[in-house]
């Protein structure tokens, strides 16, 4: 991690003074020559009977710049207690990020609390993401990590997909310029390298050299492609003729460039228009449909230290306005590294609640400019130390990232994971919705997004159920028993930190609940079906009766039945037969056209007066509404 803070700000100069004075100190620190303003700056402060909270704070920034957490803790300790604890935003965090890269993180978690204890809403979003951190912890990993065997014993980060290979940031191979060395580090600039990937394995080999044309004696890196690699977008500082151009301030900043692959080459870069010398900025991520870029700043307007932003890609190529992601990702820390993969975001952070330095977090993408809460990725991903710079393939379950983490091969290394295959316990009890007694033997579908069948089950003699299924995608539930309505259930559950999905609010309507049983004939339950006076047309009162009937039989697909349709006693037995006979094949014909199978309808016969269920027959004086009660159809079961 030594190398991330570099590549953002370059100082052209290195002063090397001969006499330890404060002046000398200072000047040092604001070469970003850090190592060598610490000999100062401890000389300085041995010599002082107070200790001195400006030399203080230098001490801890310069430990904290080139990564030395232990003894950055130790001087953020001072300057916190120096200071009453009234100490800045920035500083806190950094205090805090020591703390926990020293594994005190009760200690971190207390001053957490009562840091933020005048922000109700800041700290309710610590807290949450600390409730998520700790549901992890109690988790079966979902990853597997491993060191890749290329990294060197210098700074080796940030890889991203090229093609069937990784391209990568490092500091490994020096330029031939005088000053090859880097004041922050004491390393080599950074440049591209490219290394081949084994597709099964993830391992990588064969490290190159790539796009050498655009290679200066200065920072290259961090780079990004369109899906046909024919654009690229990467991070350098400002040339001129491979000259260093620095701003009036005497700092060059980053910038991002694009240009076109031709080969190994990259042909006719340009600037970025959003690029501002008074600024860095870097880490480059494209969209898969080449229309969204997202990237890094430390402009001013932002949140923090460094900012993530993005600017829409129009269709003539020109970019649209920089928008700020806002403070659901954004905070007064530092945000890196930005990556899409599916709907969620993934980033560097070192102000979310984590477990020390920059870890690495997700956010689900939840509209085109909005996120949800950023969480932590967990262990192995993240450690006590910096993690960052996340690529995945979802298709794969497999990716890189990069960390300084202990018993690594060099400053910074990269990391290959694969997703280990994950669960999580869904459990529940059927049950029926008019007893509320439990249902045995219901036999359970789950189908995944894709309506793909996972698996199935039933319930026990108890009506419980317990299947184990990725917690990564939501679920189809369907629930099936004979005599009981299909009951089909969306869960929701994507992303979820629970160790299992209670969905036992479950019922099924049973059969009995649609059916009526008239002198051992059962029949659907299902209001009359009225028809105009002499007519056989479907009504839009009848309609909407008969879409009942046609929700029972998509509910109990294996029933069938056969359509009786009655008339009163008024007009002719010959034209009552025929109105009764063309009426019950319009109401067939009406369930065929909503999709039900005719096969599932065995007749649909009409009977006209001959079945009257009351004595209004012919010649008898009877009310209309009692004329109405024989002017009906019905449907019977014959088949379950």
């Amino acid at each position: 991690m030594k190398i991330i803070l570099p590549i953002f700000v370059l100082f052209l100069t290195n002063i090397l003074l001969a006499q330890n004075t404060r002046a000398e100190a200072n000047e040092y620190f604001q070469n970003l020559n850090f190592i060598e303003a610490i000999n100062v700056y401890q000389q300085l402060e041995s010599n002082k009977k107070r200790p001195k909270p400006l030399f203080v704070e230098r001490l801890a920034e310069s430990y904290f710049n080139i990564n030395d957490y232990a003894n950055a803790k130790i001087w953020y300790e001072k300057l916190y207690a120096l200071k009453e604890k009234r100490v800045d935003e920035v500083t806190f965090i950094r205090y805090v990020q020591c703390l926990k890269a020293c594994q005190e993180y009760i200690t971190a978690n207390n001053l957490i609390r009562e840091y933020y204890n005048y922000d109700e809403l800041k700290l309710a979003t610590i807290l949450e993401q600390e409730k998520y951190l700790d549901s992890l912890i109690g988790e079966t990993p979902t990853y597997e990590i491993r060191n890749l065997e290329i990294n060197s014993p210098l700074s080796d980060f940030a890889p991203m997909y090229y093609k069937d290979a990784i391209v990568f940031t490092s500091s490994r191979a020096p330029e031939s310029s005088e000053d090859a060395e880097y004041s922050w580090n004491k390393q080599p600039y950074l440049s591209i390298l490219t290394a081949k990937r084994d597709t099964t394995t993830g391992e990588l080999k064969d490290v190159q050299k790539l796009h050498s044309n655009i290679q200066s004696s200065f920072h290259e890196g961090t780079l990004t492609y369109t899906s046909d690699y024919k654009t690229v977008y990467f991070t350098q500082n400002y040339l001129k003729d491979n000259d260093l151009q620095v701003n009036p301030k005497g700092f060059s900043n980053m910038q991002i460039l694009r240009g076109e692959v031709k080969g190994d080459s990259i042909a006719g870069a340009v600037s970025l228009k959003f690029n501002n010398p008074k600024y860095s900025f870097g880490h480059p991520y494209l969209t898969e449909d080449g229309k969204r870029l997202y990237f890094v700043s430390n402009m001013f307007g932002g949140f923090g230290e460094t900012d993530i932003y993005y600017v829409d890609i129009r269709e003539d190529g020109k970019l649209g306005p920089a928008t700020n992601l806002g403070p659901s990702v954004n905070t007064p820390g530092r945000e890196m590294f930005p990556f899409i993969a599916g709907q969620y975001l993934y980033f560097a952070s070192d102000s979310h609640f984590g477990l020390g330095g920059l870890d690495i977090f997700k956010a689900e993408i939840e509209s085109e400019n909005g996120f949800g809460m950023a969480k932590n990725m967990g262990m192995p991903i993240n450690s006590n130390m910096d993690d960052f710079a996340f690529i995945v393939n979802n298709s794969e379950n497999t990716g890189y990232f990069s960390s300084n983490r202990i018993d690594g091969k060099g400053d910074d290394d990269l990391y290959a994971f694969n997703k280990i295959a994950e669960t999580m316990v869904y459990k529940g009890t059927v049950k029926d919705e008019i007893s509320q007694s439990p249902i045995p033997e219901v036999k359970i579908k789950v189908y995944n997004q894709e309506k793909e069948l996972v698996l199935e089950t039933t319930t026990d003699q108890q009506g419980n159920f317990e299947v184990a299924l990725s917690p990564s995608v939501n679920h189809i539930f369907a629930f099936f028993k004979l005599e009981y309505k299909q009951e089909i259930k969306m869960v929701n559950n994507a992303d979820s930190p629970n160790l299992f999905k209670d969905i036992s609010n479950t019922v099924l309507t049973p059969f009995s609940s649609f059916v009526v049983n008239e002198g051992g004939v059962e029949k659907v339950r299902v209001n009359p079906i009225f028809f105009n006076l002499n007519r056989h047309n479907i009504t839009y009162k009848a309609a909407a009766e008969l879409d009942k009937i046609v929700s029972f039989m998509n509910a109990f697909p294996s029933v069938k039945i056969k359509i009786e349709a009655h008339t009163d006693s008024r007009a002719s037995d010959t034209f009552n037969l025929e109105l009764s006979n063309n009426r019950a094949k319009s109401t067939q014909e009406y369930l065929v056209y909503m999709g039900i199978d005719p096969s599932r309808i065995e007749s649909a016969i009409g009977y006209g007066e001959s079945r009257l269920i009351n004595n209004c027959a012919n010649g008898v004086p009877c009310s209309n509404e009692d004329h109405l009660a024989n002017r009906r159809c019905d449907f019977i079961i014959i088949g379950k």
